[in-house]
Formats: C-alpha cells, sequence, structure tokens
C-alpha cells in the first residue's frame, strides 16, 4: 500500500505518494518537518530526504498555481 497526501505551499500544490504507506511515527515526522520550507523547490528536497531516511519510495506529481 501507499500513502498520499496533498501538500499546499505559495507557489503551487504537491500530491506525493509514499510507498510502502507511512507508520504513524513517520507521518507524525512529516507533518512537523513540511512547514519549514516556503517553496515547492523546498519541499520536494525535504520530502525526498525523508523518503531517502525512511527507506522508502517517493512520487511526486506537482500543479503550479497560475499567477494573475
Amino acid at each position: 500500500m501507499e500513502a498520499g497526501l496533498r501538500l499546499l505551499m505559495c507557489d503551487g500544490a504537491i500530491h506525493v505518494f509514499f510507498h510502502p504507506r507511512l507508520t504513524s511515527e513517520q507521518y507524525a515526522e512529516l507533518m512537523a518537518v513540511v512547514e519549514i520550507p516556503s517553496t515547492m523547490d523546498e519541499l520536494r528536497e525535504t520530502l525526498k530526504a525523508l523518503a531517502k531516511k525512511w527507506g522508502s519510495e517517493v512520487k511526486i506529481e506537482e500543479q503550479l498555481f497560475a499567477r494573475p
């Protein structure tokens, strides 16, 4: 199984999928660290680092917001 989340940033949204799905401890760690990045680039790197730390696969899909 995998865990899918949608995370919103000021410059867009990221859909992230972790395989295998997250444990409750991993989810808590994820929620603590996703507050730190301020851009999608920083968030993407944070998510990749967590996946590596956990020995998980991560898939990231981005959706940029249109600027007026």
